[in-house]
């Protein structure tokens, strides 16, 4: 191979390069330093930051912006009491803004196939959509959810209704649940489970492309339906 004829990036092209290993390096470090003090951030309920974990985009992991988080883990807060389990499904980003308005609530679940959400210890469920009903805890967990988010994490057909398959199985007889994904997906949102489009629009740091809407099955004073 003649080495003269591989082309050499621009100087430009380089320090971009070099700038986004730096950045990922840097939250790389911070998640660890993170992981590492997880039990004195947890036993004295410091306040975590999603900037902690980095997006990864092969996960089609996208966060929400604070604002989503903290009107998504309000609504949560709104419907619940202490005993009550809520379920975070494909939705960390929710989590760990409810997380810090009520640390001491021990039935919020994160169910999550990124395994780096594992060190909320007891309250990280490893979760495949693709198995709806292959996670641990399964049985005892079948209708004992009051209050359930899901943000399925693709948008096709097979990842809501599988989703929704483990949404139908927590589920209380009285469960609220909301779904956030994108427009296309009202319909199919309505015919598995019910949920109706709502005015609420959930949206993420980086923004996104698709449009993206919130489905529930429950209206309240900050959370109504579009009458469509």
């Amino acid at each position: 191979m003649d080495f003269d004829d591989i082309p050499e990036l621009s100087s430009d092209t380089l320090a971009a390069l070099q700038s986004f290993l730096a950045e990922k390096q840097e939250l790389d470090d911070r998640f660890e330093k993170l992981k590492e003090n997880a039990e004195e951030v947890f036993k004295n309920n410091k306040k975590i930051e999603m900037s902690d974990f980095q997006e990864d985009w092969q996960l089609s992991q996208f966060w929400y912006d604070e604002a989503t988080a903290d009107f998504i883990a309000h609504r949560a807060l709104e419907h619940t009491s202490e005993d009550d389990c809520i379920a975070f499904i494909s939705s960390p980003t929710a989590y760990v803004a409810f997380r810090n308005m009520a640390p001491e609530r021990k039935n919020a679940y994160v169910f999550e196939y990124d395994q780096r959400f594992d060190l909320f210890k007891d309250q990280f469920v490893l979760y495949d959509f693709n198995k709806p009903l292959e996670f641990a805890r399964a049985a005892e967990m079948k209708e004992k959810f009051k209050f359930i988010v899901a943000d399925p994490p693709f948008l096709n057909k097979d990842c809501l209704s599988q989703t929704m398959e483990t949404v139908r199985w927590i589920a209380s007889k009285d469960a609220k649940i909301m779904i956030d994904t994108g427009a296309v997906m009202e319909g199919l949102a309505k015919e598995l489970i019910g949920a109706r489009i709502t005015g609420f629009h959930p949206a993420h740091r980086g923004g996104l492309s698709n449009e993206f809407r919130c489905y529930s099955t429950f209206e309240d004073e900050s959370l109504k339906w579009v009458n469509n």
